[in-house]
Parts: C-alpha cells; sequence; structure tokens
C-alpha cells in the first residue's frame, strides 16, 4: 500500500505534496475497493472461484484488512486437493501459517492443507515461488479488471463472456507465467467472437492507434529496451521508432500507471499503440529467440 514520505517536516513546509500524497493513496484505495466489490459481486456465478479468492487475498492485503484477507485463503483452501489445483496446495498451506493464529477457520484449514501434505507428498510440488511472482503483476491486475467491466457495459462481452474473462485473469497455477495476464489475451485464447470488435473499439474509445505487430519486424536493437520479462509481466513493448522517438505496443490503452511507468523507463514520451494478443505474441517469440 501507499505509504507517506518519512519526512514530515518537509510536508508541513509543502503542504500540496501532503495533499497529492493523500489523493494518491486515496485513489489507490478506491481502485482497489472497487477491484473488491467486482470479483465479489461475480464469486457466485463462478464454476472455480479458487484464483478468485487468492485475488481477493491479495487485493485485502493491499488495504491491510488481515481478517477478510485470512477468510479468502480459507475458502480457496477448502476448493484444493489431489484432483483440484493441487499446485496451490503448498502456496495456501504456507499463506495460512500465520492466519492460522488468528482464527480458529484459518487454523482447522491450514491443519487440513498439513495432513493432506503429509499423507501425499509426492502428489503437491512447491510451486510456492513461482507463485508469490504473481505479486510483480498485480499492479496490472487492476486495470485489466477495470477494462473487462468496460467491454462488458459497452456490449462487447457477454454476461458469459465477462465471467470467463474474469476467471481466467484471476487463474493462478504453478507453471511460470509465458505471456500477458491481461483481458485481450483471454479474448484470443478463448476464441470469443467479439474479439476483433473490443480492440477497433478500444483503439476507437482511448483515441490510441492500432498496430498489427505480426507485419513488423521489430529493430533488433531495440528488442532489449525493456526485457523479455517485463514484457510478458507487463504487456508494454517497444517495436520501432519514429523519428528517434519510440513507439511502444500495449494490450491495455487505458492503463494510465503503465504508461507513466514505460515513459518514465525510457525517459521520454513515446507513441502508444494498442494491439491484438496474436501481434503480442509475435513479437514475443522474436524477442525470446533472440535472447537465445
Amino acid at each position: 500500500m501507499n505509504e507517506f514520505p518519512d519526512d514530515m517536516d518537509a510536508l508541513e513546509e509543502d503542504p500540496d505534496s501532503l495533499i497529492a500524497s493523500i489523493n494518491d493513496l486515496y485513489s489507490h484505495n478506491q481502485e482497489t475497493l472497487e477491484a473488491i466489490h467486482i470479483l465479489e459481486a461475480e464469486l457466485e456465478e463462478m464454476e472455480d472461484p479458487v484464483g478468485i479468492h487468492i485475488t481477493l487475498f491479495d487485493l485485502y492485503s493491499e488495504l491491510e484488512n488481515m481478517q477478510e484477507a485470512g477468510q479468502c485463503l480459507v475458502e480457496a483452501s477448502r476448493r484444493v486437493g489431489e484432483d483440484s489445483h493441487s499446485d496451490l496446495v503448498y502456496f495456501l498451506y504456507n499463506q495460512l501459517e500465520l492466519f492460522a493464529q488468528l482464527s480458529p477457520e484459518a487454523q482447522s484449514a491450514y491443519e487440513r492443507l498439513g495432513h493432506m501434505i503429509a499423507a501425499n507428498r509426492e502428489a503437491f510440488e512447491p510451486s510456492t515461488v513461482e507463485l508469490d511472482q504473481r505479486k510483480l503483476s498485480m499492479q496490472d491486475f487492476i486495470p485489466e479488471l477495470l477494462l473487462t467491466q468496460h467491454l462488458m457495459h459497452s456490449e462487447y462481452l457477454s454476461p458469459d463472456e465477462y465471467h470467463t474473462v474474469i476467471q481466467d485473469l484471476c487463474w493462478y497455477g504453478g507453471k511460470t507465467q509465458t505471456s500477458p495476464r491481461v483481458c485481450l489475451y483471454v479474448l484470443s485464447d478463448r476464441q470469443l467472437p467479439r474479439e476483433a470488435r473490443a480492440i477497433e473499439f478500444l483503439s476507437r474509445d482511448a483515441a490510441m492507434p492500432y498496430i498489427d505487430l505480426t507485419l513488423i519486424d521489430p529493430d533488433p536493437d531495440l528488442l532489449e529496451v525493456l526485457s523479455y520479462e517485463s514484457c510478458v509481466r507487463r504487456a508494454a513493448c517497444v517495436f520501432g521508432e519514429v523519428g528517434g522517438e519510440p513507439m511502444v505496443a500495449l494490450l491495455n490503452p487505458f492503463n494510465l500507471q503503465l504508461r507513466e511507468d514505460v515513459a518514465r523507463r525510457l525517459d521520454c514520451d513515446p507513441h502508444f499503440f494498442v494491439t491484438s494478443a496474436p501481434g503480442y505474441t509475435h513479437f514475443l517469440d522474436i524477442q525470446r529467440a533472440a535472447a537465445e
């Protein structure tokens, strides 16, 4: 969660900085609360809510609401076992260790998972390290959730498609991430019929031009301006230059924090374009091959 600067004397001398810090914290918390509301409203519609409960655990932890965070872990743990989400058992067991001291329900869930692991260790691989990497992409999760809701409210996703995208965005497993966890990838992977119209709508609505990266041969000198790991995690890549200024492709034109972070990283005002999941995969394949 955002924190105030340590130098409170400086803030007293510059009240505008204090107001800005408070506004940033308020805005961050408001977005987190909105994401929680969206996910909790969809829980009953989900066939498999495990990932949503874990996502809610992250969001409540951001707000330092440990009671609700612990309850989300308990709810997720009730749905895992040898036949369901076995790669999440170790992760949930380790996370529940702290909460087991705070509530009887968490203690019971912790003991159940412990007995399960002890009875059949070979069935549960300790994938905690990979799962913990999800926190690196949580800063971009809320914009993806809000984008998904925007597409549904604009009638570019049906209610069923909306539920599918949310469930896939919240899906967690023990495998290393190889593609961005974003709305447009779900539309592509699921072959949802409105994908092309949704991208056209996003380009028009955000006033950002579309680029088909499948038709682009990226400049080899630009492939590592943003690392492969960064491109996979944050869904932004540098694919070319115009007038000496970088051109950046995004999968979410409304992720303003990502755009600010990229501009800061490049130390300039880049030209932004929206692209599709197949186009972005094309770029990642080229980038990965160049690094091998």
